[in-house]
């Protein structure tokens, strides 16, 4: 049974240099150029997408003190082993 997903076209221009490379790695891999740059597309998309969520946890403050907090914590606990 066929693919009844619509699909869209997307046309790039790029330099023959470049494209001839991608056409050359991608048999390489024995994939065709749509192969190849398909999946380097979901891997470039998915990086982006872990970047930025990590990014944002960096963000989120929750559960974390800052460094006078933590070295003035880090103080008291050794003054009390003494």
């Amino acid at each position: 049974m066929p693919d009844t997903a619509k699909k869209t076209r997307y046309f790039l221009d790029i330099e023959p240099e470049l494209r001839n490379r991608v056409k050359a790695f991608a048999a390489l891999k024995g994939k065709t150029m749509k192969e190849w740059l398909t999946e380097a597309i979901i891997a470039k998309l998915e990086d982006e997408i872990d970047a930025s969520e990590g990014m944002a946890s960096l963000a989120d403050t929750e559960g974390t003190m800052s460094l006078e907090a933590y070295l003035k914590s880090r103080q008291n606990a050794t003054s009390r082993d003494v």
